[in-house]
Parts: C-alpha cells; structure tokens; sequence
C-alpha cells in the first residue's frame, strides 16, 4: 500500500526533480517506510510506500529487464503469484517478489490490456519510454483513487489531491457544481472535484497520454444477468465458496494483520471465513462509545463472535473529539465529504493500527447482497403505490408527519417519513430521495440567489438517474444494487476506507467486492437477496451454522457514531458558531433563513437533520482551511 504521485511534460520540458519530490511529501501518511522517485527528462514517478509484501525488494519505482518501462503502484494484486508463474513461463525476467513487478511484465505482454488479468486494489502509473505514453489505471470497485490536472502542457497526478495541490498546474479555484453534487449526495462523485483544476479518474477506468493526446476508457462494467436457471442451493452454496476464496487471497501479507469486527453479519462472516485458512488466532478489533448498552454500541455482539472463534479480540472505547479531530478528518479528504461514519472509521483504524498493519474490512456485503434499509424501502414502494391515494396522503402520510424525531438517534421515524413522502413517484425518483440530503427543492430553498443561478439544480439528479438506468435489468433492487456499487460504492464508502485508513498508515481489504464475487452476485435472482422483509438473504442462510442466529438475523445498526444525540447536547455550541447567521452569510452561498429552519427543527426534534447540518458543518471548516476561491 503507498501513495503515488507523478508529472508528465508533453511539451518537452524537463521535470523539476525537487516539485515531484514535494507531491510525495504531501502524501507521507500513506506510506512511512519507504520513498522512491524516477526522473527522466521530461518524466517523474514517485511513491511512498507502507510496506506489506516483500519488505526487502520491493523498492518502488520497479522497472522491466532493460529499464524502458517503470511503474509505481499503490494497492495490492491478490492473484499476482499465479500471473508472476504464466509470466516466468513466457520468458520474462523478475528482480524483485512484489506484486507490483507483475505488472510491468504484463503491461509488457498485454499492453493497457493487463489491467483485465489483476485481482486486486490499486491506482498505478506506467511510464513506457519507448513509446513515450504515460499510462494509469484505477480497479474495478475503485477502492484506490487517482486524480489528475494538465495546464500549458504540463500533466499532474496522484493518489490524493494535495499531491496536485504542490504544483503549479492547481489554482485553488472552486466548482461549484461539486458544491451542488455534493449537498444532495454528501460527497462528489467522479470525475468531478471541488478543485476545479482536478479531476478523478473514475473506478475501472484507464487513462493513456502520448503524442496523440488524452484518451480514458472504460475496462470493466457490472452486468446483472440473472440466472434463473438454478436453484437456490446453488447460489447459498457458490457465494460462501467464492466468498471464502475471496477472503483466502487476501491474507498475503509479510506484516500483522487482524479483522474490523462490529459484530454485524458482514464482519463476522470475514471472521468466520479468516479463522477457516489463518494459521494462528486471528486478530479482530472493535470500537465502543463508553455506553456498552447504547443503541450505537454494539462491542456484546462483537465479543460474542470474537469467543465462538476465539480470536485474539480487543476493543476499544473512546469519547470522540469531534471538534478536535475535525481538521484532521477534512485534510484527509482535501474537500469537503460528509459521511460521518468518517469520525468512526478514523478512530478505529487509529486504534488498530497499534497492533496490525493490515485488517480485513467486511465493507460491501450491503452493496452485493441487498443490505440497506433503503433496498427494502424501494420494494415496498411498489406495493405502496397501489394504496388508494386517500389512505396514502389523507392518512398514513398525516400521521407519520406529525411523529417526533428519537430522542436516542434510531433513524426509523426518519426512514418511514421519507418513505411515505415519496410513495407515489417513480422508482429512480424514489431510490434518489432515500439516499439524497438535500434534494433538487431542499438545495432550491437553502441557496442564495446568486448560487442558485450559477448551477443547474437537475444536474447530480441527472448523475444518478445515468447509473440507475444503465443497469439495463427489470428488477428495481438490482437497479438500486447497480447505482450503490459503481456510485456509492467508489464515491462515499471506498473513499472514506482509504482515506481512514491511510491516515493512521494501515492498509484495508475488502473480501466482499473481489470482482469475481461481484460478478457472480449479480447472476442472483433479487429475490435471494431480498426476500420479503429479510435483507441479505442468501449471506445469511450461506453462513447459518457458522454465525450464531442472532448474529445473522439482528436488525442492521451501520458503523456510525451518535451525531444526532450530540447535536442537540455536547456539540450544540460548536455547531451554533460554526453555523451562525455571520458566517453563513459571509460565504454568500447560502440563506441564513434555511440554515436557521435545519437548526431549529433538529433542536426541537422535529426533524432529523443530522447528515445535512454534518454536511454544512464540514464545508465550513473545509472552506476555512482551504480558503478556495470562487464569486457568485
């Protein structure tokens, strides 16, 4: 795992050795152990590396036999021995017994088509002299980001925007179109950034640069076929075997490496699956609030799993600091993202990284087997629909909009009033509303004049109907499967993995989104997925016998932290100063009128409004710390 950075000169100039050197400073969290830079003329690739396989020789950057082509890499390649193997056999020459020297020789083989042949996380950079072609790719799921800028002939990237931010292609000028994109989604999703001079590559996606330009492509794409040709069994029994492979390729690791368990069914199965193949006790890490009997603390179930496969467990309790570690969250990301799972995640990995250079992560089990509250909703909004409009909208929805918020944070009442206030409209509209914070009316209503004027409010709705169109299949829970793994998926949760993780130095693997199982979990009738009320249906009758029942059939909680409790108590102050009617007002981008309506309403437990204040909250301090540029 490392952090990699790079500059290209199409206009022939020659790379400034002591700039590429500053972008790979920037990224030194990402790997402590190692550094390395090639320059040529008008080439530099650099990289920080956290090392994990072959601590001794892995010395990025890693060149072919006669040094004409060099690569830096940040991720893992999970199938690079059995590729390493095919490549001996065909006559190429290997120096080192790191993964990232497989793809040199593949790149060599297959040219830009190697990136088919990888199992695995990673964002690299392929320099290939003769041919003068700069060439980068980013895996499938997009667990590893690339960003790139170009500017008078001069090409930048890296693994995070502060590498770009070094040079001097990145003005610090705003999009605000990220800004509208974000508010309704809680981050940006790819390509766009909030800098406007910076663009993500998006997830499996290639980008070559050569004498004949830019050109990026699509390699991959998730096609639901389903298989209605096999019976149940076949599928329980195929996805545990796929899964426990999955798992078993990703325990290559020459340093420590335990488990995330919050005692939910994703984490447990990873648990079960690493205590099938390690061969010693495997570690397993949880985090808690203080209050072990909390609706958000969930360290009893994650104890109970940790006994049944007596794992070397240690838990963690802490009291967050939000306000202290704010900064820290915000620079991680170098814009503005409001998943607050962040303050969670940052904890955690800061945490186990006192014992474990590696944990495995049961990230992606929601988005491949239908986990969400969300998937549910979206089929039961079919039957919903067919009510008389009468008891819909003269009843049901007159009452569910009268319920006072939770005093203790549980998100039901939330869920069932944005449930019933999009009963009657389409499928994609309904699935936009459920995972929106502030939609098209409420972005409407909160900007000025001016902001409003200066983006196209049907824009991030247009985003999302793309991909929730494009799955090209009948049943409305894989559309939403399709949207939340190539959307979601890369945009919110990968990202907030990367950069949690990466900030504390420590390397995460997600068994549940190997390609492979991906694949094959969209060949399953949506109905083993989600069938009736039970979510996640064929993880769990895969693993009855193996999980405890009430491991596998307790209600979801999600990895969070209680922000709607501390909003209203310990935070309030915070919150009352960041998003003053002053400040509010000195941005020019928002009415205080709306700002003051979210506040009140979430005070006086009328309204659920955590994640929107969290996403103002985070674009204030992001603002002050960045100081971007931008008139409306």
């Amino acid at each position: 795992m490392c952090g990699i950075s790079g500059i290209f000169q199409s206009n022939g100039a020659s790379v400034d050795a002591a700039e590429l050197k500053r972008m790979c400073d920037a990224i030194v969290h990402r790997g402590p152990d190692d550094e390395g830079m090639h320059v040529a003329g008008q080439v530099g690739i650099g990289m920080r590396r956290l090392s994990i396989i072959d601590l001794s020789t892995g010395h990025q950057p890693i060149h072919n036999e006669d040094k004409t082509v060099w690569i830096v890499l940040n991720g893992e390649i999970y199938n690079f021995r059995e590729l390493r193997q095919d490549l001996e056999r065909k006559g190429h020459r290997f120096y080192t017994n790191s993964d990232t020297e497989t793809i040199v020789h593949l790149y060599e083989e297959y040219g830009e088509d190697c990136v088919r042949y990888l199992n695995g996380m990673f964002g690299f950079a392929i320099w290939d002299a003769p041919r003068q072609k700069l060439f980068l790719a980013r895996d499938r799921a997009g667990e590893k980001q690339l960003y790139y800028a170009q500017k008078n002939g001069k090409f930048v990237f890296g693994s995070e925007i502060k590498c770009l931010l070094q040079t001097d292609v990145v003005s610090r000028d705003m999009d605000l179109s990220a800004l509208d994109a974000y508010l309704n989604f809680l981050y940006v999703p790819a390509p766009a950034t909030f800098f406007k001079d910076v663009r993500e590559l998006p997830a499996a996606h290639t980008l070559t640069l050569d004498r004949d330009g830019l050109r990026i492509r699509r390699y991959w794409e998730l096609d639901f076929k389903v298989d209605r040709s096999r019976d149940p069994e076949y599928f329980i029994y195929n996805f545990r075997e796929r899964f426990f492979d999955a798992v078993r390729l990703r325990l290559e690791s020459d340093v420590p490496l335990g488990a995330l368990l919050s005692g939910g069914v994703d984490s447990s199965a990873v648990v079960a699956a690493m205590s099938k193949f390690a061969s010693g006790k495997v570690r397993t890490f949880c985090i808690g609030y203080g209050d072990e009997g909390s609706y958000y603390d969930e360290r009893r179930y994650a104890r109970k799993v940790a006994e049944q496969f007596g794992t070397d467990h240690h838990e963690f309790v802490v009291k967050p600091q939000i306000v202290e570690i704010l900064p820290q969250i915000v620079s991680a990301f170098d814009q503005p993202f409001a998943d607050s799972s962040a303050i969670a995640n940052y904890y955690v990995f800061r945490e186990t990284r006192k014992h474990v250079t590696v944990v495995m992560s049961g990230l992606g089990g929601d988005e491949v087997s239908a986990g969400y509250e969300r998937h549910l909703g979206i089929r039961l909004q079919q039957y919903y629909r067919d009510l008389p409009r009468w008891l819909r909208e003269g009843l049901i929805e007159r009452v569910v909009n009268n319920l006072p918020d939770s005093k203790k944070g549980n998100r039901l009442i939330e869920r069932i009033k944005r449930f019933v206030r999009t009963g009657a409209i389409a499928d994609n509209d309904a699935y936009h509303s459920y995972i929106s914070a502030f939609g098209q009316e409420r972005r409407g209503a909160l900007y000025s004049d001016r902001l409003r004027a200066a983006v196209r409010l049907e824009g991030p709705k247009e985003t999302f109907d793309n991909y929730f169109d494009a799955a090209r299949v009948p049943d409305v829970v894989n559309r939403a499967l399709y949207n939340d793994i190539m959307m979601y998926l890369p945009g919110d949760l990968l990202m907030l993995t990367d950069r949690m993780s990466m900030q504390s130095s420590i390397e995460a693997r997600a068994p549940f989104i190997d390609y492979t199982l991906m694949e094959f979990m969209a060949t399953v009738p949506p109905e083993l997925k989600l069938k009736g009320f039970e979510k996640k249906h064929i993880l769990k009758k895969a693993f009855e016998g193996i999980l405890p029942k009430d491991i596998l059939y307790r209600r979801k909680q999600g990895f969070t932290v209680p922000l709607t409790v501390w909003f209203r108590n310990e935070l309030n102050p915070f919150i009352q100063e960041m998003l003053s009617k002053e400040r509010i007002e000195r941005t020019g981008l928002f009415q205080w009128s709306s700002v003051e309506r979210l506040l009140n309403e979430h005070m006086q437990h009328k309204e659920n409004h955590h994640s929107r204040i969290w996403a103002l909250l985070m674009f204030m301090v992001w603002q002050d710390m960045y100081r971007p540029n931008y008139s409306v």
